[in-house]
C-alpha cells in the first residue's frame, strides 16, 4: 500500500513484506516512478536491513503503487564497508564489490545478462556516479569470450532524470534508475544463471579470481549455446528433449534443465538468428493445439 508523503514531497511510501521472514517495514519510493505508465512493473531491489536484518529480495510495484509479488535473492553479500567506499577510485578498475555496490545484486544480475545476451541497457545517471560508459562495458565486455566482447548494444548513462522526459527507442531494453530500481526489464524469467555465477565468485577474496570464476561459467554456457546452434542448423525441427539428449551426448556431460535450454534458445534469439531458434519444438504445446 502506498501512502502520499505530502503535496511537495517527491517520494511515496510502498509497504513492502519480506517474503522470507513475513517482517514488513514502509520504504520511501520516488513518486514520478508511478505517474509513468510506460515503465509497467517496476522491480525494486531490497537489501538487507531495509526491511529486515537479514533478507534481501525484489519487490515487483505496479505503476499504481501495488505490489505485485516478491522475489527471493538467496545470495548473501556483507555490505561493503567504508574501507571499500573509499578504495573506489575514478582511475582504478572496477572490481564486482564495487559494481555491487553502485547498482545492488540485482542490477548487477541485470547488467550482466543484457550484456552476455545483447540486450540495450540504459542507466539513469545520478550527481555520484565516477563510472563512465566506457569503464563499465569494459569490465563486463571482459568476462566475455573474446568473440562477443564486440556487441550490437553498449550499456549507455542518461543525464536526464526527469522520469517523464526519457526516452528509449528500443523496446526491449533495460533500463536502471540512479536509486537501484529496476525500472524495466526485457526478460520476465528469474536471472538464476547470474545469480549463481555471483555466488561462487563472492566466495572467493581476489577480486581478479572473482572474475575468472564468472568467465569460465559464461564460457561454459556459450559453449552450450553454440553447439545447440550448430545442431539447429543441421535440422528443419526438433524437440526440446531430442536437443538436450543430443547437446549431453556431444558434450559428454549430464543432460541441462529445461530453464538452461531456454537461455540458450533466448542467446541464440538475441545473438544469431530467431528463425534458427524457432526450429525448437515443444511435445507438449504441440499436443496442447491438436485438442
Amino acid at each position: 500500500m502506498i501512502k502520499s508523503m505530502g503535496k511537495d514531497d517527491m517520494s511515496k511510501e510502498v509497504e513492502l513484506t519480506c517474503p522470507t521472514c513475513q517482517t514488513f517495514r514502509k520504504i520511501k519510493v520516488p513518486a514520478a516512478i508511478f505517474s509513468q505508465k510506460k515503465f509497467g512493473t517496476i522491480k525494486i531491489q531490497v537489501p538487507p536491513g531495509a526491511v529486515c536484518r537479514e533478507h534481501q529480495f525484489i519487490a515487483f510495484v505496479d505503476t499504481k503503487g501495488i505490489v505485485r509479488g516478491y522475489e527471493r535473492i538467496d545470495l548473501l553479500m556483507a555490505v561493503p564497508t567504508e574501507e571499500t567506499k573509499e578504495a573506489d577510485n575514478k582511475d582504478k578498475a572496477l572490481t564486482l564489490k564495487q559494481l555491487i555496490r553502485k547498482y545492488g545484486l540485482y542490477g548487477v544480475f541485470s547488467l550482466l545478462h543484457a550484456k552476455i545476451f545483447d540486450y540495450p541497457a540504459y542507466i539513469i545517471k545520478n550527481k555520484e556516479s565516477e563510472d563512465t560508459p566506457i569503464k563499465l562495458n569494459e569490465f563486463l565486455d571482459k568476462n566475455l569470450p573474446e568473440k562477443y566482447r564486440a556487441p550490437t548494444f553498449k550499456i549507455k548513462f542518461l543525464d536526464e532524470t526527469s522520469y517523464d522526459k526519457i526516452k528509449v527507442k528500443e523496446k526491449n531494453a533495460l533500463l536502471i534508475d540512479s536509486q537501484q530500481n529496476i525500472l524495466q526489464t526485457p526478460w520476465e524469467d528469474k536471472l538464476k544463471f547470474e545469480e549463481s555465477m555471483l555466488k561462487k565468485a563472492l566466495e572467493i577474496i581476489d577480486d581478479n579470481e572473482q572474475l575468472i570464476i564468472i568467465q569460465q561459467d559464461i564460457a561454459k554456457f556459450i559453449k552450450e549455446a553454440e553447439l545447440a546452434k550448430t545442431i539447429l542448423e543441421g535440422v528443419k525441427e526438433i524437440y526440446k528433449e531430442d536437443l538436450i539428449d543430443e547437446m549431453a551426448t556431444q558434450l559428454k556431460m549430464p543432460k541441462i534443465n529445461k530453464y538452461r535450454l531456454n537461455l540458450i534458445k533466448d542467446f541464440i534469439i538475441q545473438r544469431h538468428s530467431d528463425k534458427l531458434a524457432k526450429r525448437i519444438k515443444n511435445k507438449v504445446q504441440e499436443f496442447l493445439n491438436l485438442l
